[in-house]
C-alpha cells in the first residue's frame, strides 16, 4: 500500500548493463532527501570548472588534436596529459605549478589526466619540443578535412614574447619588446601565418633580434619544404610589415621571396608619400573598401591603384583616403591651437608655450611674438590649410602586379587579424612574460599557448557558421563559466554516504553553444556509493 524510491544507476559493461539501486526509503523520505540533496552544503564540498574542458576537448577530439601528440611522442598516456594540460592552460592562463596543482584539481578533467608527480608535465614538454611543427601540421590538415577553412591567402607577420630571464642565450636576445619599453629588454620571436578567419596555420620561435625579413624569409623555406602538402592548398602567401621596416635593403630581401610565390604589402614612409599623393584627385576616386562599424555608421576607404617605381623597384602602389580619418586629425589639429591661443591667453610662461608648440608639432604654423609687453600668437592659417589636406590620405604599395585596389587594400587590413591574434595570446592567453630558463622549454611553453589558440580559433570558426558571433575575451569567458558543485552527502536514513555532482545552471548563452555543437551538457549525478565508515 505504500511506494518506495532508490535511486538506479546503469553502467554499460561491452552490450550488457548492469544496474545497482541505493534505496532511499518511503516517497515522503525520498522526497526530503532528493530536496537535501539540491541544497545541502555537501561535506568536501569544491567547485568543478567543466564547460570549457568539454567544448575544447570536442574541437580537439575533432581534428584527432590527441592522436596526433601520441604519434609523435610514442605514449598515449603522455598524449592525453598534454592535451589536457593545453586546453587548461587556455582556460585558465597560470603557472605550470598552479595548473597542476590547484587548477587540475579542481578541473573535470583531474580524472583523466594521468600524472604521477608534478614534475612529469616538464618531461612532458621536453617529449613534445621535438615534433611541435609536425603535431600542428597534422592537426591544421585534420582541420581542414573538419571545418570550412579559407585556404586563400596566407597572412605572416611576428611580434615579441618577454621572457623573464636576464641574461642572453642563443635564443634569447635584448632589444624593445614594446613601445615604452627599455632596450633591455630580454626577448624572442614568434611568428605566425594565419589564414582571414584568425586560424593559425603555422608558427615558430626565432632569436629576440632576428630581423624581421630574415625571419619571414626562413619561416617561408621551412613550411613550404617541410609542409608542402598544406601549404599547396594556399594560393597566394603575404608578408605584411611596417613602415619601419620599409627600406631597400629588405625591400630587395623580399623581392627574392617573389621568386618562391611570396609577396608582401607594406606602407610607404609618410615622408615619400606626397609624390604619390599629388597624382590623385580625391574628389574623383572611387569606394575601395567599406566597413559598419556600427548601424548606421559605415566607414569608407577611397582610392586609386598605379604603377609607379618605390626604391627603383617597379611597385603596385594604391593611393588611399578616409575622410573619417582627415575630419578627426582636423579637429584634433584644431584643438591643439586652440589649446596654444588659451595658454597665451591665460599669460602662461613664455618657454612653456614654445615647449607645448613644440610637442604639438606646429613651429612652422604658430610664432610667438610680443606687442606692448604682451606676448600675442601668429598664426599661418596657409600652413595649417596645407597640412589639413594632406590628412586622411596613406599609400600601400606592393610587389604583386596583378592585385586591385579592393584587393590591396583588403590585403592590407587583413593584418589586423593576425595584431589580433598576437592581443589575444598576450593579454587573453598571457603567453608571456615567459617564465622558463631553457630555450627549448621557452620553445615549447609559447608554442602550447598557440596550440590553446589554434583550438580557441577553430571553436570560433565552428561557432560563426552557426551564426553565432563572440570576440576572442567574450568567448573565452562564456565557455569557462560552467561550473559544477562535488562533495560527499551524508543522511542518517541512508547506509552509504553518495558522492554528489550539482551542476550549476548554465546561462543561455552558453548553453545555445553545448548545444550548436551537440555536446551533452552534465546533469545532477550520484557518481559513486562509499561506505559511511570510509
Amino acid at each position: 500500500t505504500k511506494t518506495y524510491i532508490t535511486l538506479q544507476k546503469n553502467e554499460r559493461e561491452g552490450k550488457k548493463i548492469n544496474s545497482s539501486y541505493i534505496y532511499l526509503g518511503p516517497i515522503n523520505e525520498a522526497l526530503k532527501i532528493f530536496a537535501d540533496m539540491q541544497i545541502k552544503s555537501l561535506e568536501n564540498e569544491k567547485e568543478v570548472s567543466y564547460s570549457g574542458e568539454m567544448i575544447l576537448g570536442s574541437i580537439a577530439k575533432s581534428i584527432n588534436f590527441s592522436k596526433a601528440l601520441e604519434k609523435y611522442t610514442k605514449n598515449k598516456r603522455i598524449a592525453e596529459a598534454l592535451n589536457n594540460i593545453i586546453i587548461l592552460r587556455t582556460l585558465f592562463p597560470v603557472s605550470k605549478r598552479k595548473l597542476i596543482k590547484i587548477r587540475l584539481e579542481r578541473s573535470i578533467l583531474k580524472d583523466t589526466t594521468d600524472m604521477n608527480y608534478f614534475e612529469e608535465v616538464y618531461e612532458f614538454m621536453d617529449i613534445l619540443y621535438r615534433n611541435m611543427g609536425d603535431i600542428m601540421n597534422d592537426a591544421i590538415t585534420n582541420a581542414v578535412k573538419i571545418f570550412h577553412l579559407d585556404l586563400h591567402q596566407l597572412i605572416i607577420d611576428a611580434t615579441r614574447i618577454k621572457i623573464w630571464k636576464d641574461k642572453e642565450t642563443d635564443l634569447i636576445r635584448f632589444g624593445y619588446c614594446g613601445r615604452n619599453e627599455r632596450k633591455s629588454s630580454p626577448q624572442v620571436n614568434l611568428i605566425l601565418g594565419v589564414n582571414n578567419q584568425h586560424v593559425p596555420l603555422f608558427a615558430d620561435t626565432y632569436p629576440g633580434n632576428t630581423q624581421d625579413v630574415k625571419m619571414f624569409g626562413d619561416f617561408i623555406d621551412r613550411i613550404s619544404t617541410r609542409y608542402q602538402e598544406l601549404t599547396s592548398h594556399i594560393k597566394e602567401k603575404f608578408v605584411i610589415f611596417d613602415q619601419g621596416n620599409v627600406n631597400p635593403g629588405n625591400i630587395d630581401h623580399m623581392q627574392e621571396l617573389k621568386k618562391k610565390g611570396v609577396y608582401f604589402v607594406s606602407m610607404v614612409k609618410t615622408s615619400s608619400s606626397e609624390r604619390f599623393i599629388k597624382k590623385v584627385d580625391k574628389s574623383a576616386l572611387p569606394v575601395i573598401y567599406r566597413k559598419e562599424k556600427s548601424k548606421n555608421i559605415v566607414t569608407k576607404i577611397y582610392g586609386k591603384v598605379m604603377d609607379e617605381d618605390v626604391y627603383k623597384k617597379k611597385s603596385r602602389v594604391l593611393v588611399c583616403y578616409n575622410p573619417d580619418i582627415m575630419e578627426l586629425k582636423c579637429k584634433i589639429l584644431d584643438r591643439k591651437v586652440e589649446h596654444i591661443k588659451k595658454m597665451v591667453k591665460d599669460g602662461e610662461n613664455q618657454d612653456d608655450i614654445k615647449m607645448q608648440i613644440s610637442k604639438y608639432h606646429l613651429k612652422k604654423a604658430l610664432k610667438i611674438v610680443k606687442k606692448k609687453r604682451k606676448i600675442e600668437i601668429e598664426i599661418d592659417d596657409n600652413v595649417l590649410e596645407t597640412r589639413k589636406k594632406g590628412y586622411g590620405f596613406f599609400v600601400l604599395f606592393t610587389n604583386h602586379q596583378g592585385l586591385s585596389a579592393e584587393e590591396l587594400i583588403k590585403i592590407y587590413k587583413s593584418r589586423d587579424i593576425v595584431e589580433q591574434g598576437f592581443r589575444a595570446l598576450k593579454s587573453d592567453l598571457e603567453i608571456d612574460p615567459v617564465y622558463h630558463s631553457r630555450d627549448d622549454r621557452i620553445e615549447t611553453h609559447t608554442v602550447m599557448v598557440v596550440f590553446g589558440y589554434l583550438l580557441m580559433s577553430l571553436l570560433s570558426v565552428a561557432l560563426n557558421e552557426r551564426k553565432i558571433s563572440y570576440s576572442f575575451w567574450e568567448l573565452k569567458e562564456l565557455i569557462r563559466s560552467g561550473n559544477a558543485v562535488e562533495g560527499f552527502y551524508e543522511n542518517e536514513v541512508l547506509k552509504k554516504k553518495l558522492k554528489l555532482w550539482r551542476p550549476i545552471k548554465l546561462r543561455d548563452e552558453l548553453e545555445e553553444i553545448f548545444k550548436k555543437l551537440m555536446i551533452k551538457i552534465p546533469g545532477f549525478d550520484v557518481k559513486e556509493c562509499i561506505p559511511t565508515d570510509f
